[in-house]
């Protein structure tokens, strides 16, 4: 079947349904999408909040807890450990399925009903102030990570210890202020780097020690802005950096930015990939406009999808071990012929289910745990669920659910957008595709609009000492300002929750005095979204080789107006070996 070009039902904006998508929707027995790629993947990342914790009571227990749901939410909530026990039963909200009524309205009244807890919060100790963590020790404010030990600030971060301030890091030890970084040790202020240690303020390096201000160097040591030095010079011209002290680290942030956008990059980040595009790809093949994808073949649009195996899906976002999957969000250890997913693990032939586990034959559930053939949390027999799916799909379309924008949802899209708990910039879309308060609500999206923060700040940020070696322990009283807050900049600045706040914890302290740091300047929010700055965009641009003499084209991340060189694989190896 040849290509065809539709309207996006949201953005308005013409895309393709190219010739081999067909196959995929016709095995997957669903209709072409209506929403272009990119508005389907904000619409998936609108239900989950990764950061943004609230004290709740849980409503078995009366325990006070710390959860990711906003207290304005309708539906009830558990402590994680009476939500996971065998306490209470989801099969007592179950619903007749209402012909008279669209499903998605059906659907939205059992989510809202039934009990909600952390799908991926499991086996902790001491890490109450986390969310979505796993097999973890003395974390505080982590999220979406697992296997790790005295880690906090960090989001994505899996089987790495001592490890502050960071994003998307494995296997790390002793790491500062990173994002995409794997196999390190000692590395600070630093992206997209593998088997690092002692390196600071360095890009796209593998297997570098002692490096500072470098980018795209493989196995060298004692370099400077990739010009190599004796090792009694290099420790030289680092102690004349007074990394030690804050205007030593804001003068060498800057540094190693400009420095960073005069070098030559690789079109894409990502390694060991074939007949693939789209950006941070690793070990795949036929990836195509797939971001942070990994060890996985044969998926499109597709973002955060790393860990294995991942084949023969579309539209996936945060999952793990997906097969035949569609219009998938955070779901893992095994999600398989399933459509329409949120929160789900070891489910097969599951549609349109949020937080169910363990089960197979699924249709608009909530929160099962070891069942089958189940409809609105209502148990059906083989035959009978059998004889319900095709009604219910001709339900679907024959009465569809229409939002207040007008937007129609038929069988084959995912959750409407008004069925999250969370506003656009309390979720995952806001990070991938920020956008303004103005723009979101034009969009019909909710906006979480902050609650004013009285705290009784005893310290500007600007009065915080220049060294750790002057910091005492009385720091730990200090209710300290946030500088985005103390200059008036996260409004217009920063766009996001600025907490105007934050404290200095005896765990953190102790971390800053091992390395020998300065204490942060920004609240959590707000180091957060500068580190998330720090990586590319999901859009891809059209380019040429910038090599001279190479015709080259490829589509990349990397912006026509953005200062980097930008050279294809072959060049840019080349230019590195």
């Amino acid at each position: 079947m040849d290509s065809q070009t539709k309207n996006c039902q949201n953005c308005k904006k013409d895309f393709t349904i190219e010739s081999d998508d067909f196959a995929f929707y016709e095995k997957m027995k669903v209709p072409v999408p209506t929403f272009c790629w990119k508005c389907r993947a904000i619409r998936r990342m609108c239900f989950r909040n990764m950061r943004q914790l609230y004290i709740r009571n849980c409503d078995a227990t009366g325990k006070k807890i710390f959860t990711l749901m906003p207290p304005d939410n309708p539906m009830p909530v558990y402590d994680n450990d009476y939500w996971r026990s065998d306490a209470w039963d989801p099969m007592k909200y179950e619903k007749n399925y209402d012909f008279s009524n669209a499903f998605f309205e059906q659907i939205k009244e059992l989510y809202n009903s039934v009990p909600w807890g952390i799908m991926w919060s499991m086996d902790m100790v001491n890490c109450e102030y986390s969310g979505g963590v796993s097999f973890s020790k003395n974390c505080y404010m982590c999220f979406d990570s697992g296997y790790d030990e005295d880690c906090m600030y960090n989001v994505t971060v899996l089987y790495s210890k001592k490890c502050l301030d960071s994003i998307n890091l494995k296997d790390c030890e002793l790491c500062y202020y990173c994002i995409n970084t794997n196999k390190s040790y000692k590395t600070l202020f630093s992206r997209n780097c593998t088997s690092c240690v002692d390196v600071w303020f360095s890009q796209d390096c593998i297997g570098c020690t002692n490096c500072f201000g470098c980018s795209g160097l493989k196995n060298k040591s004692y370099y400077i802005f990739n010009e190599v030095y004796d090792k009694a010079t290099y420790e030289t011209k680092i102690a004349d950096l007074k990394l030690d002290s804050w205007s030593g680290i804001k003068s060498a942030k800057n540094q190693a930015k400009n420095f960073w956008e005069k070098c030559s990059v690789k079109f894409y980040h990502g390694t060991q990939v074939t007949k693939s595009f789209g950006d941070y790809l690793y070990n795949g093949t036929e990836l195509r406009n797939c971001f942070f994808v990994g060890n996985a073949q044969n998926m499109k649009h597709c973002q955060s999808v790393i860990y294995p195996p991942n084949q023969d899906s579309m539209d996936v976002t945060s999952s793990e071990g997906t097969e035949l999957a569609y219009e998938v969000f955070c779901c893992g250890n095994g999600v398989r012929r399933s459509i329409g997913l949120a929160e789900c693990s070891n489910v097969y032939d599951a549609y349109y289910s949020i937080n169910c586990r363990q089960s197979n034959n699924l249709f608009g559930c909530v929160s099962l745990k070891g069942k089958e053939y189940c409809i609105l949390n209502k148990q059906y027999t083989k035959e009978k669920y059998l004889e319900m799916i095709p009604k219910i799909i001709k339900h679907m379309n024959d009465m569809p659910y229409i939002d207040a924008l007008g937007r129609v949802y038929k069988y084959g899209e995912f959750f409407p957008t008004d069925m999250s708990s969370y506003g656009y910039n309390q979720s995952q879309a806001f990070e991938y595709f920020p956008i303004n308060e103005q723009e979101a609500k034009k969009q019909g999206y909710r906006w979480h609009e902050a609650n004013e923060r009285s705290y009784q700040i005893t310290k500007k940020s600007s009065d915080l000492p220049e060294k750790i070696e002057e910091v005492s322990d009385e720091i730990l009283k200090e209710v300290i300002q946030c500088e985005h807050d103390e200059f008036k900049k996260h409004k217009d600045g920063c766009n996001l929750e600025c907490t105007r706040a934050f404290k200095i914890t005896l765990q953190e302290l102790q971390f800053y005095r091992q390395m020998d740091l300065p204490l942060p300047r920004l609240c959590f929010n707000c180091r957060h979204i500068d580190r998330v700055a720090w990586r590319n965009q999901p859009k891809l641009y059209k380019r040429k080789c910038m090599k001279p003499g190479c015709q080259n084209e490829f589509e990349t991340s990397y912006a026509p107006d953005r200062p980097e060189i930008v050279y294809c694989e072959a060049c840019y190896n080349q230019e590195v070996a």
